[in-house]
């Protein structure tokens, strides 16, 4: 009964949604459905399994694992048959990263760098680091902010100028952020430090240690599938598995496999009534650049791609900071922003993604392509019409966006993006709540229509 009174009072609260009743049944029947307390219980799961797993659910690591056993046990329950699908991937491990200055400096090696042990004059670059005329003369590990030039540039930059290491920090307003990420192109070993070791570093005698290799592995992507509806009509929902090296990427992105296993299993009851296959995936090395995404299009043969209506991702639903961002699938909100618009029809995977909030009365944000890297990319470059929600990564909320959805303007949607702190604490449970019925009403929508004219 509560089912059904939530139900109702969805439809009477929000506006109206681009559909008629007779497409929205089931968006109805699982937006009312789906449970904050049961997605929790997944997403305090996987902030379980990273702490027993050395802090992080990366792929190739036992973290991972265990989160892939849990998202297979819960679907397999729910009635599903669950396989699974190899992605061979190329990762970077560390050996040592250390610094040897004055004060605690603790430093993060860029991924596919090269590695070394350099000592010499630590020092400050004068300017933004993209000229070697930057760089101070006699200088062996350059320090720079990131920024205004590729950090492969600033490298390139600072070896020209004489340098043998390179130490980047971002400029935030957590100064003790620090974010692991590539160096594309660089020929330098180059490390990653917070804004407040950076500053509070001087020029000086110093040794930094930074080495790693490539390591070649197969972790695999989950897949689950309704039993019913036309196999050359897939609808397909995804979210990535996989967390970042340095944290049990907990809002990045349990929040989204939690919320994305509930709506699931919500659906599971009426897997034979759905006009259109649903397919669900949980995404292998996302954090490696969408590789399981990635590789999953390419191994597809023309007529499986083709039977992809659409593919729907989600992305840090929860973050504490967040805003409720649907992305403009038809550029129609940032024209002239660079952004290029998804394929033909995703501006209807937009409009029936922004019905999910507005059918709960709540105001969202639409943002552009480039503003959540993700699983989507690889469909849409297949020409597969694509969309997809997130609450925000490392922008910085405005004081509008404060107004409307509540938080702290001037700070970013997610402070732990992709560090430690990326654990149960760093969740909106609302907004999971929020996103979750959203995701729900988008995956019951296009189950029983996908028209993408409308």
């Amino acid at each position: 009964m509560r089912s059904v009174a939530l139900a109702l009072a969805i439809v009477l609260a929000g506006g109206q949604p681009a559909t008629g009743m007779t497409d929205t049944w089931l968006a109805r029947t699982l937006s009312a459905a789906v449970s904050t307390p049961d997605a929790m219980t997944s997403v305090r799961a996987f902030d379980a399994i990273a702490r027993a797993n050395g802090g992080n659910r990366e792929a190739g690591r036992p973290g991972f694992e265990r989160s892939r056993e849990h998202v297979e046990r819960v679907l397999t329950r729910a009635g599903y048959r669950v396989h699974t699908e190899p992605v061979p991937y190329e990762g970077f491990r560390v050996d040592a990263e250390e610094l040897t200055a004055p004060g605690d400096v603790r430093v993060l090696m860029a991924q596919f760098v090269p590695s070394g042990v350099v000592t010499g004059r630590l020092d400050r670059a004068a300017g933004a680091g993209c000229a070697a005329t930057d760089y101070p003369a006699g200088v062996a590990i350059a320090v720079v902010a990131s920024g205004t030039c590729t950090s492969g540039d600033k490298a390139t930059a600072a070896r020209d100028a004489g340098a043998r290491a390179l130490l980047l920090y971002d400029v935030s307003p957590v100064p003790d952020t620090v974010i692991r990420r590539r160096a594309t192109g660089s020929p330098l070993p180059v490390g990653f430090v917070s804004q407040r070791a950076a500053e509070a570093l001087t020029p000086g005698p110093a040794t930094l240690e930074l080495r790693g290799h490539a390591v070649q592995d197969t972790t695999v992507t989950v897949f689950a599938e309704t039993a019913g509806g036309r196999p050359d009509h897939v609808v397909m929902a995804g979210a990535h598995l996989d967390s970042g090296a340095d944290g049990p990427g907990v809002n990045d992105n349990a929040t989204s496999v939690a919320a994305l296993l509930e709506t699931a299993v919500r659906l599971a009851p009426h897997q034979r009534q759905v006009t259109n296959k649903v397919r669900f995936a949980f995404w292998g090395a996302e954090e490696l650049v969408n590789l399981g995404s990635t590789h999953y299009v390419a191994t597809r043969t023309p007529q499986q791609l083709a039977a992809i209506r659409l593919y729907l991702n989600w992305e840090l639903i929860a973050s504490p900071n967040y805003v409720r961002f649907v992305v403009d699938g038809d550029d129609s909100d940032h024209a002239g922003t660079g952004a290029p618009p998804g394929p033909a029809g995703s501006g209807t995977v937009e409009e029936v993604l922004s019905d999910g909030y507005r059918v709960q009365h709540l105001p969202f944000r639409t943002a552009d392509q480039n503003d959540i890297r993700s699983d989507q990319e690889p469909f849409a470059r297949a020409g597969v019409p694509v969309g997809g929600a997130f609450g925000g990564v490392r922008g910085i909320k405005t004081a509008e966006e404060a107004a409307v959805f509540g938080g702290t303007a001037g700070q970013p949607y997610d402070p732990c993006y992709h560090q430690p702190c990326d654990d149960l604490s760093n969740v909106h449970v609302g907004a999971l709540g929020e996103a979750m019925r959203a995701m729900a009403w988008a995956v019951g929508r296009f189950a029983v229509n996908d028209d993408l004219r409308t």
